[in-house]
């Protein structure tokens, strides 16, 4: 794991070599461990390091093949290198390294861009190939290592974070307002948006490759995508037996690693399952880690505790109640995009604590994209059976949950009310209801007079976005399962993992999005998966017996801090003051007055729109800072 970055001039002039090292160093919490850079021409590349596999300077970055034709910087991980070098020992290469990096770069020597496809793992990567006067710019399957990057048609400039494009003169600095308004209803930015105009963020599964001598650019181009081609055939016995093989696989090759590992177990049935085949593997106690909270609503450390001792884990509980004001900068600076997701204070807290004990951690992100685990799975297969009743009979409901919010002014009859007031459109329109924070229609209400009339609407948005995604599909539990694949997995959870955990210098590791399990899963009928109305009902078989019973039926709940109660209490001032004060910089779009009434509402009623609240502060400190 590491940081990588690279400039390439497009009209042939000679590469500063200073500029190239302000560009590496500005991430360099990424690589902790080492530097280097490479120039050749108009050609730089720089490579901040973290040891993990093979931690002598033979493994060390950027590296070059032997004839001096090609150059490598690499961010990841190659799970099956081991295989791969077998491979390349019988075409004749020999290695001076025991790494991953060498096998990446003699496997292209010898198969080019077809090499990717016989990668197995997370990587983002860069190689300069003088013979074909061309850089070749990659990103994993599903988005793990993330890639940003923008052309001026002088220059080409790429990083794994934009904080490190910002330390060039030529850096894009204009926010991209439409992106905003899109930020407020998702949280976060789809690729290939950033926040900034002009910065675009890799697609996951993509390449791109600039031509050195022409100074051109091409298209991003995909590699890889998921399709859900259900293969109803296989009994249940064999789709356990094989789900359990490959996963158990999946975990023992991430295990692979020259530097104390341990695992992020949060008590919920994803990361228990990856902590219990780590413990299947290792000759000694797993090291665990869990983040909980004061507040009884809102903690899961009893259920990790649960699991540890079930494993016999060496187990670590951390209890946080962290100080939100302080934290804000701090997190906006580390995720650098509008990003407001509230479980990323969590997951940046416990990699700071986790890196304390070991440099690499397994977690257990992904269980909900293989066996759809998701609440809005259910949501959406009720809506499509709701949808079928009469249009009076949809009039009468709508009527009614309008009466019962005025009533009760709830987090629940705001919920029923959306969900109801979504009913008239086609699913795929509707569908981003049941995840996002401001609909279209109150973000229109905070908006001053002349921002945002000409953007799309939101929903219509994301449902063109991701059609690509629902092709690939052909129920709609699936077609919604592939479009959080391409979108909210790709751009708001790894992100938050990745982005969260490099801060401090944290490898984190996804044996459950290894892609040759999630091609298997993708055959499971969709029934085995959401069984009536049960999430994850057969991944909840399979881990039947291995599992304790408590962890297989506990509801889903996910670690959540009581921002609620927080900012209605001890940081109420802290809302306001910053909220409404005069130099916030979200009056470029909002109306103050607007904004007043939204919080006095929020103040005085019931509905929890903490999130809301979250997403407005994060963009407040976002717009200060970027």
């Amino acid at each position: 794991m590491c940081g990588i970055a690279g400039i390439i001039n497009l009209d042939g002039s000679e590469i500063d070599p200073k500029v190239l090292d302000r560009l590496t160093d500005a991430i360099a919490h990424r690589g902790p461990d080492g530097r280097g850079t490479y120039v050749r021409g108009n050609v730089g590349l720089g490579h901040r390091r973290l040891k993990i596999i093979d931690l002598t300077d033979a493994a060390a970055q950027p590296m070059i093949s032997e004839d001096g034709s090609l150059a490598l910087v690499f961010n990841g991980e190659i799970y099956n290198f081991q295989e791969l070098r077998g491979f390349l020992e019988t075409r004749g290469h020999r290695f001076k390294s025991s790494g991953d990096t060498e096998v990446l770069l003699k496997l292209y020597a010898e198969e080019g861009e077809k090499c990717i496809g016989r990668l197995r793992g997370m990587f983002a990567f860069a190689i300069h190939d003088r013979a074909r006067n061309k850089v070749t710019i990659v990103r994993d399957r599903v988005g793990k290592k993330p890639i940003k990057y923008f052309t001026n048609g002088k220059i080409f400039a790429f990083a794994s974070e934009l904080k490190a494009l910002k330390t060039l003169p030529e850096c894009p600095k204009e926010p991209d307002e439409e992106a905003i308004h899109h930020f407020l209803t998702m949280m976060y930015l789809p690729s290939p948006l950033t926040g900034l105009k002009g910065i675009r963020k890799l697609s996951a599964a993509t390449l791109l490759s600039i031509d050195t001598v022409q100074g051109t650019v091409s298209e991003e181009s995909r590699y890889w995508s998921l399709s859900y081609d259900p293969d109803k055939k296989t009994p249940v016995p064999e789709w356990k037996s094989r789900i359990f093989e490959t996963l158990d696989e999946s975990v023992r090759l991430r295990m692979i690693s020259d530097v104390p590992i341990g695992a992020f177990l949060s008590g919920g049935i994803d990361s228990a399952a990856v902590v219990g085949f780590m413990a299947r593997h290792s000759p000694y106690p797993v090291k665990t880690f869990s983040i909980g909270s004061k507040s009884e609503t809102h903690n899961e450390l009893p259920f990790a505790r649960l699991v540890a001792d079930w494993f016999r884990t060496d187990h670590h509980p951390i209890v946080l109640e962290p100080d939100i004001v302080h934290l804000l900068p701090e997190l906006v600076q580390a995720y650098e995009e509008p990003y407001a997701d509230p479980s990323a204070i969590p997951t940046f807290l416990i990699s700071r604590e986790t890196r304390s004990e070991v440099t690499v951690a397994l977690n257990g992100d992904g269980g909900d994209e293989n066996f759809a685990g998701y609440v809005r799975y259910p949501i959406l297969k009720f809506s499509r059976l709701w949808e079928r009743f009469p249009a009076f009979v949809h009039r009468m409901a709508l009527w009614k949950m309008r009466i019962l919010h005025r009533l009760s002014n709830s987090t629940f009859s705001y919920r029923c009310l959306r969900f109801q007031e979504g009913m008239p459109f086609p699913w795929p329109l509707r569908y981003l209801r049941y995840l996002s924070f401001f609909t279209d229609e109150e973000k229109r209400r905070l908006y001053g007079k002349n921002f945002g009339k000409s953007f799309p609407a939101t929903d219509v948005w994301y449902a063109s976005l991701t059609a690509p995604a629902r092709s690939r599909a052909g129920d709609s539990v699936h077609q919604a399962m592939a479009m959080d694949f391409d979108t909210y997995l790709a751009d708001d959870l790894l992100p938050k993992v990745d982005l969260g955990s490099m801060a401090h210098g944290l490898e984190a590791r996804s044996p459950l999005l290894d892609h040759k399990l999630l091609e298997l899963t993708a055959r499971i009928p969709v029934n085995l998966k959401l069984k009536g109305f049960q999430t994850k009902w057969i991944f909840k078989e399979i881990l039947s017996g291995f599992l304790p019973d408590e962890i297989l039926t506990k509801r889903k709940t996910g670690f959540r801090l009581p921002l609620d109660r927080w900012f209605r209490a001890e940081l109420k001032p802290f809302v306001t003051d910053r909220l409404l004060s005069q130099s916030s910089p979200l009056y470029r779009f909002l109306d103050r007055p607007a904004l007043e009434q939204f919080l006095n509402g929020y103040f005085s009623s019931h509905i929890d729109f903490s999130d809301h609240i979250w997403a407005l502060l994060w963009l407040d400190e976002w717009m200060r800072q970027f």
